[in-house]
């Protein structure tokens, strides 16, 4: 590892020559992760080692893995056997693919209780997560209300209240609590149902609102053979006793603990889940009023106190779910021997707070994100608990639903991709994913409905290794040091809870819609790069710091209130204490002036009015904008000035990290353009150097210079990028301005010959289709190659002679010296106009490396001679045109099968939710893709 700090006096290169040897040589714990599906267990210990030996030579440094649903019926023939969940034979194979991930120094992650969310069979209707339907009734008084409700709902009455009417809303002083009116009805000695006995209703309008807890309960999601259940109550810490014990314990006492890196927890997908057998207790422990007769606040109208009450109930539920199940399950694990991976998006819990509750917390791309945007829901909320939290590694389920229709994607997809994800500063990526393939399995092997095909059975597979380097190097430089983060967006969560009724409330996604995606995304892109910051985190860990406050290893001289109305008392209090400290508070949408809580909640208004009364109409430091866009960034560009300004914004993002005494910036190009950028590093005032991070020559910037013309001395550098290039700009402490080295003047076009390549041979499985007397053209427009996914072969055979300069004289000269190396011309580079997806070149039979994204260039000349030479450019198309020319149709099996599952309707529901014909490609969209090399082949001499 390198020194954090490095002795002054040391000589510059040595420490750019320890950063590059990082580069080479990152520690294999910052390899990326893959999910890896079993479907319906139906593994064989050969498969395994198969898989896992591809995975490893491929650069991925561990598995999660996550068994699921059967994509076969047991087949003897095939030799296909489901193996059902917990039975012997599936311990046998966990302990297998256990040690084979250790002999290959491999990770092994597991996710537990199948698919998601977490469940299973042992789970009883009481501990199963709970939906609470709620019912009215309008009624006139006076009279005795009585009715008998048999079969007109189904489930248990968790709570009714009745309220007198006015102008559509209850009037609170004349609630009362009526559950105790609901009897059981009966049929015989069964109960059948319910009958309302004697309300006395005075004069007057009122309603009768009651809760029902309804019967139904949601099912474990895609889960495998033998692990069906139901979906355990995510709030009752006897349900997670209960999940833990049956679950998750017998898998750590047969394979032994700490076998295991990582128990994973999946997205909280739990669909309705408002209610828990545990809330009505544990709100009036902790909230000091009855629940039961303000459940009509959760619904309708109660006047003033309606945002209150469901406040309180969305806390409690929030305190609920942290403390019975995310903190739960962290504890296990570590007595366990391992740690906890959790996704808290979709949760309705203080989100921060519970992604902090894993070792690792996990965020998530979902859908195409190919470039360059602040992703706040599944991203930014993780990284900013992992700061907040002091959780240095912080990883992400990358390529979800990235290529539609599915078999689309590309490696260059995927790096574009995962360059987004970095710059939101994450720095373990998880694949999704890896499907086991049984061997037997019809072509193209199974696969994942949701997920780009990261597998062996993939046509690029074979060029995924260069993703995985990339993967590996950006991850180990994005470990270094800490975050080096100024600005923070404060979460106005408790306004989310107050204005949203009974729900099970997607906070991320509530909360940024109140924030706003774009204004997110560009605060970030104006070169502020923010944490959110939530209130544990503002009441719990800051410490007042000059200039603001201090959390964990981040100053954050700059905090945002963005549409935020309320504010818990200490959170106000907080922020007055971090603006007396010299931060600046920036309101946009008004100014908190509310707290939250039924509770004191005079007196809790009257504190946070106050507070920001104080920090409002205060004479510094603060300040109200017109609005959260251009007024809110017209006034952070006066006040603060930003950490990296980029001129090509929209293109290029960055990261910054501190490592010793070393300032560390990730700069990625997110873009298929080449583009020239001025890059200013606000603080920097002394010298650095750029690292290539894909083996590239050395990269000099273009122009280098220390500006202090705004009173804030910035380092000014101009960077070229390459499509979708990345690079490390590093400013080590104490170098000279000085040893900074920029590129020399650019070369003129008498430095330089050109040549356009023709007479192109294309050739498919040794066979020759086609001939191209000028540009190649891509394979799917020939007659009967529409639908093929594979390799095809482009060849051309061109002379030196045929080379010239304008004025006559040969491009090269034959150096004897070093056989290939030309005098006076050193790089001939091969560039390919168009290529779709992956090639591999060959120079007269040797071959000289890959080609997998923009730009599509290769240095050839230490393979060239003098006289005759032959490209050939083996090239890779997706798989998507084999998908949609097969004739799948609809497979269907008979009502029962001799096999198990038995019913064959079983399998044919899954196929047609799971592996729809044709990869779930819709008629409009089942084109052939562009497959080869198209347009222009050209040879570019340099010096």
């Amino acid at each position: 590892m390198i020194k954090s700090d490095i002795d002054m006096r040391v000589n510059r290169e040595d420490i750019r020559i320890q950063y590059e040897s990082l580069l080479l040589h990152p520690p294999a714990s910052a390899r990326g992760l893959t999910r890896w599906w079993w479907y319906g267990c139906a593994a064989t210990c050969d498969e395994i080692t198969k898989e896992l030996n591809a995975m490893r030579e491929a650069g991925l440094g561990g598995v999660e893995l996550q068994i699921i649903y059967p994509l076969a019926a047991d087949d003897d023939e095939k030799n296909i056997r489901n193996i059902p969940y917990f039975s012997p034979e599936f311990f046998d194979l966990l302990d297998f693919t256990a040690r084979e991930c250790k002999k290959l120094g491999m990770r092994f992650d597991y996710t537990l209780g199948s698919g998601w969310p977490y469940g299973g069979p042992f789970v009883t209707e009481e501990l199963a997560m709970q939906c609470a339907i709620p019912y009215q009734i309008d009624l006139r008084g006076p009279q005795v209300y009585s009715e008998d409700m048999t079969t007109r709902f189904v489930g248990e009455v968790a709570a009714a209240s009745i309220g007198r009417m006015e102008d559509s809303v209850m009037l609170p002083e004349t609630v009362r609590d009526v559950t105790h009116h609901f009897k059981e009805r009966y049929l015989f000695n069964w109960v059948w149902g319910k009958k309302l006995e004697g309300i006395e209703i005075p004069e007057g309008n009122w309603k009768l609102c009651f809760f029902v807890i309804h019967r139904y309960r949601q099912p474990v999601g895609k889960a495998a053979p033998g692990a069906e259940g139901l979906v355990i109550d995510h709030c009752s810490r006897k349900a997670m006793d209960c999940f833990l014990e049956n679950m998750a314990q017998p898998l750590t006492d047969r394979l032994g603990k700490g076998t295991v890196d990582s128990f994973f927890c999946d997205s909280i997908e739990c669909d309705g889940h408002n209610w828990s057998s545990e809330l009505l207790e544990a709100f009036e422990q902790r909230r000091g009023y009855d629940l039961r007769k303000f459940i009509y606040a959760l619904w309708g109208d109660m006047g003033e106190i309606t945002p209150h009450v469901r406040y309180d109930y969305f806390l409690t539920m929030s305190e609920l779910t942290i403390e019975n199940f995310f903190d739960p399950l962290t504890e296990w694990c570590r007595r366990n021997g391992s740690r906890s991976r959790i996704q808290a998006h979709g949760t309705w819990g203080d989100i921060l707070r519970v992604y902090a509750a894993a070792d690792e917390p996990e965020g998530e791309t979902f859908g195409d994100h190919r470039q360059l945007e602040c992703n706040s829901i599944h991203r930014r909320m993780a990284v900013s608990a992992g700061h907040l939290y002091g959780k240095n590694i912080i990883s992400n389920e990358t390529f979800t639903w990235l290529g539609i229709p599915r078999f689309t994607e590309t490696l260059e997809d995927m790096k574009a991709s995962v360059d987004g994800v970095f710059l939101d500063g994450i720095n373990q990526i998880v694949n999704h994913g890896y499907s086991l393939t049984h061997e037997n399995a019809d072509e193209p092997g199974w696969s994942f409905y949701a997920s780009c095909h990261i597998n062996h059975t993939n046509t690029w597979w074979k060029y995924y290794r260069h993703l995985g380097e990339y993967i590996h190097k950006v991850s180990a430089f994005l470990r270094l040091g800490v975050p080096c983060v100024e600005v923070g967006i404060y979460l106005p969560q408790a306004d989310i809870w107050a204005e949203n009724m009974l729900s099970d409330v997607h906070l991320a996604m509530r909360l940024e819609d109140r924030i706003g995606r774009s204004v997110a995304d560009r605060i970030n892109k104006e070169g502020y790069w923010f944490d959110y910051l939530n209130d544990e985190a503002l009441t719990e860990f800051a410490v007042p710091s000059e200039g603001g406050i201090r959390i964990q290893n981040n100053v954050y001289r700059v905090i945002l209130l963005i549409n935020c109305h309320r504010l818990p008392p200490q959170t106000a209090l907080t922020l007055e204490r971090f603006q007396q400290s010299g931060g600046i508070l920036i309101a946009a949408g008004g100014v908190p002036a509310d707290s939250c809580g039924l509770t004191g909640r005079e007196e809790r208004r009257q504190i946070v009015s106050e507070a920001m009364e104080r920090c409002f109409n205060g004479e510094k430091n603060r300040y109200i904008a017109p609005d959260s866009g251009e007024g809110l960034l017209s006034i952070l560009r006066a006040e603060f000035a930003p950490d990296v300004l980029i001129e090509k914004k929209e293109q290029v993002g960055y990261v910054h990290r501190i490592h010793g005494s070393d300032h560390i910036y990730f700069l990625a190009n997110v873009s298929p353009q080449r583009l020239q950028t001025l890059v200013s590093f606000k603080n920097r005032t002394g010298g650095c150097f750029v690292l290539p991070t894909e083996g590239e020559q050395r990269i000099r910037p273009l122009y280098f210079k220390i500006n202090s013309d705004t009173g804030i001395p910035r380092a000014d550098v101009i960077l070229k990028f390459e499509p979708y290039q990345s690079v490390f700009v590093i400013f080590p402490g104490g170098m000279d301005p000085a040893e900074t080295v920029t590129e020399s003047s650019p070369k003129g076009n008498a430095d330089a010959a050109e040549i356009e390549l023709t007479g192109w041979d294309l050739s498919v499985n040794g066979q020759n289709v086609k001939r191209y007397p000028g540009k190649p053209d891509t394979w799917e427009k020939v007659k009967g190659l529409e639908h093929y996914s594979g390799e095809g072969v482009y060849r051309t055979i061109f002379a030196w002679k045929d080379i010239l300069y304008s004025n006559g004289q040969a491009a090269f000269c034959y150096d004897d010296v070093k056989h290939g190396a030309f005098i006076g011309y050193r790089r001939a580079i091969l560039q390919l106009k168009k290529l779709y997806c992956a090639a591999t070149v060959f120079v007269n039979g040797h071959k000289v490396g890959d080609i997998w994204k923009a730009p599509y260039e290769l240095d050839i000349a230490e393979y060239l001679t003098m006289g005759e030479n032959s490209i050939e450019i083996r090239v890779v198309n997706t798989l998507f045109n084999r998908i949609i020319g097969t004739e799948q149709g609809e497979k269907r099996l008979p009502a029962v099968i001799d096999k198990w599952p038995y019913f064959g309707n079983i399998m044919n529901n899954i196929w047609s939710e799971r592996q729809p014909p044709y990869g779930g490609c819709p008629d409009e969209r089942r084109t052939p893709m562009p497959s080869g090399i198209s347009g222009s082949v050209v040879l570019k001499c340099r010096r």
